[in-house]
C-alpha cells in the first residue's frame, strides 16, 4: 500500500489500526476524525514523512508505534492532548515548528520504550524540566538523542543543563545518550539509586573528556561507550568507590575512541575479585592509541573481541574461563606473556596481526583446549609455529592470505585430533612436511596456493573425505598409490599443469585389482593439461560427475562404468572431445550438457536415462538430432535446448509425455514446425519458452496448433517475422497466467486472450505497443482487465 485513502476518516467506530512494514508517506488529515481509535500502529514505514495534524484530537488514543520511521521529521501540534498515551516509541523536538519537548508533560501514562531525538533544538532549561520525565513511572527503555552535525556551533554548557534537567525515573531498565554534546555528564548518570538499569549506552558524545562514574550501577550487565573521541584517560573515576564496582557487568564494549590512551584501574577493588567479576563478553574496536594493560583477574571472560588496537603493547592477562579470543589489526605483542593461562581457549580468530612471524611456544603451550584456529591477512607469517608444544586438540586449522607463508611447521602430524585443514592465497607454499598429514585429518581444502608443487607421499593414510585443490598451476601430478578409501569428494579447479588423475581413482574389473574407491563426488574444471583418465572404469559410486573446460581430455563416456547405477548428477562442459554418451545411468536425474562441439548425436537406440529428471543441452553446435525414443523418458520434467544452430529436427515419436518445462532458444535451423511437436500431447506442461527460433515464420502455424491447456507460462521472444499469434488459440488456454511477448518487431495480433491471464508483458514490440497503449490504443479493451500489463520498448 501506498497511499492511504481520506475516506478512512469514516469509519468513526475504529479502535485499531496497523499500517506496519507498508509504503504510505503520509496519512490523511481525516484520521483526525476517528475519535474512538486506540491503537495506531505504523511500525517501519520507512517511507513515512509526516503524521496527521488533527492527531491530537484522538484522545482515546493509547498506542502510537512509530518505531523505524527513519523519514519521519516532525510531530504533529497537540500531542499534549493525548492524556490517555501509553506508549509512544517515538518523539521528535522540532522547536523551529512549534513542537517543544514539553508536549511530553501530560503524557504522564507513558510506558514501555521512548526514544526522544532532535534535543540540540531544547533551547530552555525550563521546556526540559516540564517534559516531566521523572514522573513517568513505566518508561522503561529510554534514548535521548541529539543531531550529529554542527559540532563547532553547539553550545556545551546549554546542552550540559538540558540533560541534567532531564532526569528520568530511577526504575528505568535502559538507557541510551547519543550525539550529546556538552562537556561533561549529568550527575544523575550512574547514581546508584538507578537500582533495576541493566543496559546503557553512550554513543558519539564527542565533548566529554572523561566517563561518568557508572562502578555502582549494581546491576547494569551491558555497558555500550562508542564515539567518546575525547577522551584520553579512564580511570578512578569510572569506578568510583566501590569495592566491587560493576558486580553484575556481562558485556563491555569500547568502540570508536580514538585519543584513549591509558586505561587505569581501581586502588579500591579486591585484587581476588577483579574490575569486572562477572564479565562475559569484552570487545574493544578501533582505540589505536591505548598502551594501557587490560583489566586483571577477568575470572567470567569468555569471549575477548579486540580489533584495531595496533598500539597495545600488553600481553593477555590471566583467562582461565576464555573460550573465544579475535585479535584483529593489533601487534603481535598481545600474543607474548611470560606465561598465559588460558585453559579454556577454544577458537582462537587472528586477523592482520603486524610483526607475526610464528606463534611462540608460550602462547601455544596454553592453548590445551584449542579445537579452532583461523590465521588471516598475516603477511609477516612465514611458518605457523615453533616445533614445540603444538595445541594438540586442534579439530579445525583455517591459513587465509599470508603471502609469505613458506612451510607448515614439522609436527603437523602430531596434531592427531585435527579434521579439517583449509589454506588459502597463500602463494608461496610449495609443499607440506614429509612427515605427512594429521592421522585424523578429513577435509584438506588448498585454494590459491600458486606455488604448491606436490603433496606429501602419505596423504592417503588419513582418513580423507574431502580433498579440494584450486588454482595451482605448479602441480603436475598427485603422488602415486591409492586414494584414501573414505575420499567421498575430489574437486580439482584451474590446475592447469595437472597432468594426470591420482591412479587409485579408477576402478578395474581385473579379480587381483581391491577396487576400494569409494568416491562419490568428482569435479573437474579448466586443467588444460589433463588428457586422460587413468587405466579403469569410473567408480561405481560416484553420484555426481563435473567436468568443465578440460579441453584436452578424452571422452569420459569410455570410462563410465556398465554399471553406474549411482550417478544422479552429471555436467560435461567446454569438453571438445565429447562425442557420445554410453554406460547404464539409471539414476542419472539431471544432465547438463553445454558447449561441447564434438557432439553430433545420441546413442541410436537411445538413452538408457529412465529417471531423468532435467536435462539441458547447450552451446553444441555440431548437434544435429536429439535423444531417439524420448518419448521413454518418462520422468523427464525439464527439457532446455538452446544455442544448438545443427539442430533440424525433434525425434518424429514426440517429446517426453511428463514434461512440466520447455524452453527451446536459438536453434535457427530447427525445420520441424511447433505443430509438429505434439505440444497438445503434454498434458503436465506448465512453461513453454521459444525463442530466436524460425527467422522467417509469419505465423505460427498455417493450421490450428493446439497447446496443453495445463500451461500457465507462455514466453515468445526473437521471432523476427512473426506476425500473428491468432492460430494458436489462446483464449483456450484456461491456465495460462503469464504471457510474455517481446523483440518481435512485426507482431501485429495476439488473438483472443484468456481470462485467466494475470501477467501481459510486452516489450519491443512497436506496433504492439501503439495497438494495446492505454491512452487510446484500439486493442487496449482487450487487456484492461488483466492485473499486470507492461508495454515498452
Amino acid at each position: 500500500m501506498g497511499e492511504v485513502p481520506s475516506s478512512i476518516g469514516e469509519l468513526i467506530h475504529l479502535r485499531y489500526l496497523n499500517f506496519s512494514y507498508s509504503r504510505i508517506r503520509s496519512l490523511p488529515n481525516s484520521v483526525g476524525h476517528l475519535y474512538n481509535l486506540q491503537t495506531l500502529i505504523l511500525r517501519r514505514c520507512y517511507a513515512l514523512t509526516e503524521l496527521p495534524i488533527g492527531i491530537g484530537n484522538l484522545k482515546n488514543l493509547r498506542h502510537l508505534d512509530i518505531t523505524g520511521t527513519s523519514r519521519l521529521e516532525e510531530m504533529p501540534f497537540q500531542l499534549s492532548n493525548l492524556t490517555n498515551l501509553q506508549v509512544l516509541t517515538r518523539f521528535i523536538v522540532s522547536k523551529s515548528r512549534g513542537v517543544g519537548i514539553e508536549e511530553l508533560k501530560n503524557c504522564s501514562n507513558l510506558q514501555g520504550v521512548l526514544s526522544i531525538s532532535g534535543l540540540q533544538e531544547v533551547v530552555d532549561v525550563g521546556e526540559a524540566r516540564a517534559a516531566n520525565l521523572k514522573d513517568k513511572k513505566k518508561i522503561e527503555e529510554l534514548t535521548m538523542e541529539w543531531s550529529d552535525d554542527c559540532w563547532d556551533a553547539r553550545n556545551d554548557k546549554r546542552e550540559s543543563r538540558v540533560l541534567e534537567s532531564l532526569q528520568p525515573r530511577e526504575n528505568l531498565r535502559r538507557l541510551t545518550i547519543a550525539f550529546y554534546g556538552g562537556s561533561k555528564f549529568p550527575s544523575w548518570l550512574g547514581d546508584p539509586s538507578f537500582s533495576v538499569m541493566v543496559e546503557l549506552t553512550l554513543r558519539d558524545c564527542k565533548k566529554c573528556m572523561l566517563l561518568p562514574n557508572l562502578g555502582g550501577l549494581s546491576v547494569l550487565k551491558v555497558l555500550c561507550i562508542e564515539g567518546m573521541s575525547q577522551v584520553k584517560s579512564i580511570g578512578a573515576e569510572f569506578y568510583g568507590e566501590s569495592m566491587n564496582p560493576f558486580a553484575s557487568l556481562k558485556v563491555l564494549r569500547f568502540e570508536d575512541m580514538p585519543e584513549w590512551e591509558n586505561w587505569s584501574h581501581s586502588n579500591f577493588i579486591k585484587e581476588d575479585v577483579g574490575t569486572f567479576p562477572h564479565l562475559e563478553k569484552f570487545f574493544m574496536r578501533k582505540c589505536p592509541k591505548l598502551i594501557g594493560e587490560l583489566p586483571k583477574c577477568l575470572q567470567s571472560l569468555v569471549e575477548l573481541v579486540v580489533l584495531k588496537c595496533p598500539g597495545l603493547m600488553c600481553g593477555l592477562p590471566k583467562l582461565a574461563s576464555l573460550r573465544e579470543l579475535n585479535f584483529t589489526e593489533c601487534d603481535e605483542v598481545v600474543l607474548r606473556g611470560a606465561q598465559f593461562d588460558l585453559p579454556s581457549l577454544v577458537t582462537v580468530n587472528l586477523i592482520q596481526i603486524s610483526r607475526l612471524t610464528c606463534l611462540r611456544t608460550g602462547f601455544t603451550r596454553s592453548l590445551v583446549a584449542l579445537q579452532e584456529l583461523v590465521i588471516k591477512d598475516c603477511d609477516g607469517l612465514t611458518c605457523l609455529w615453533e616445533e614445540q608444544w603444538l595445541p594438540c586438540n586442534l579439530k579445525k586449522l583455517e591459513i587465509r592470505d599470508c603471502a609469505n607463508l613458506e612451510k607448515l611447521s614439522n609436527g603437523l602430524q602430531t596434531l592427531t585430533r585435527l579434521e579439517e585443514l583449509e589454506i588459502r592465497s597463500c602463494p608461496k607454499l610449495e609443499s607440506f612436511p614429509d612427515s605427512g598429514f594429521p592421522p585424523v585429518l578429513r577435509r584438506l581444502e588448498l585454494f590459491y596456493c600458486r606455488g604448491l608443487k606436490s603433496l606429501p607421499h602419505n596423504y592417503n593414510t588419513c582418513p580423507l573425505e574431502v580433498l579440494a585443490i584450486q588454482c595451482s598451476p605448479f602441480l603436475k601430478c598427485f603422488p602415486n598409490g591409492e586414494l584414501p578409501t573414505t575420499l567421498k569428494k575430489l574437486y580439482i579447479w584451474d590446475c592447469q599443469s595437472l597432468e594426470s588423475l591420482p591412479e587409485g581413482l579408477m576402478h578395474h574389473n581385473s579379480t587381483s585389482s581391491s577396487n576400494t574407491c569409494c568416491l562419490e563426488e568428482l569435479t573437474i574444471e579448466n586443467c588444460s593439461s589433463l588428457n586422460s583418465f587413468p587405466t579403469g572404469e569410473l567408480p561405481s559410486t560416484l553420484k555426481r560427475l563435473i567436468i568443465v573446460g578440460c579441453t584436452n581430455l578424452e571422452s569420459v563416456s569410455e570410462k563410465m562404468s556398465p554399471n553406474s547405477t549411482a550417478l544422479e548428477y552429471l555436467r560435461l562442459e567446454g569438453y571438445p572431445n565429447l562425442k557420445s554418451l554410453k554406460g547404464c545411468l539409471d539414476s542419472l536425474r539431471k544432465l547438463d550438457i553445454n558447449d561441447c562441439g564434438g557432439l553430433e548425436c545420441f546413442p541410436e537406440r537411445g538413452l538408457s536415462i529412465p529417471n531423468l529428471e532435467f536435462l539441458e543441452i547447450e552451446g553444441c553446435e555440431n548437434l544435429k538430432s536429439l535423444t531417439h525414443q524420448m518419448r521413454n523418458l518418462k520422468s523427464l520434467r525439464s527439457l532446455t535446448i538452446s544455442q544448438c544452430p545443427g539442430l533440424e529436427s525433434f525425434p518424429e515419436e514426440g517429446l517426453a509425455p511428463n514434461l512440466t518445462s520447455l524452453e527451446i532458444d536459438n536453434c535457427k535451423n530447427l525445420k520441424t514446425p511447433i505443430s509438429e511437436w505434439g505440444l497438445d500431447t503434454l498434458t503436465s506442461l506448465s512453461e513453454l519458452t521459444i525463442r530466436n527460433i524460425f527467422p522467417n515464420m509469419v505465423s505460427v502455424s498455417d493450421e490450428e496448433c493446439l497447446l496443453p491447456i495445463s500451461l500457465t507460462s507462455l514466453t515468445i521472444k526473437g521471432m523476427e517475422s512473426l506476425e500473428s499469434l491468432e492460430s494458436l488459440d489462446l483464449d483456450k488456454l484456461i491456465s495460462l497466467r503469464s504471457l510474455d511477448i517481446s523483440n518481435c518487431p512485426n507482431l501485429r495480433s495476439l488473438g483472443l486472450l484468456p481470462a485467466t491471464l494475470a501477467k501481459l508483458d510486452i516489450f519491443g514490440c512497436p506496433t504492439m505497443k501503439e495497438r494495446f497503449s492505454k491512452d487510446g490504443g484500439e486493442c487496449w479493451s482487450n487487456v484492461a482487465h488483466i492485473r499486470s500489463v507492461r508495454i515498452g520498448n
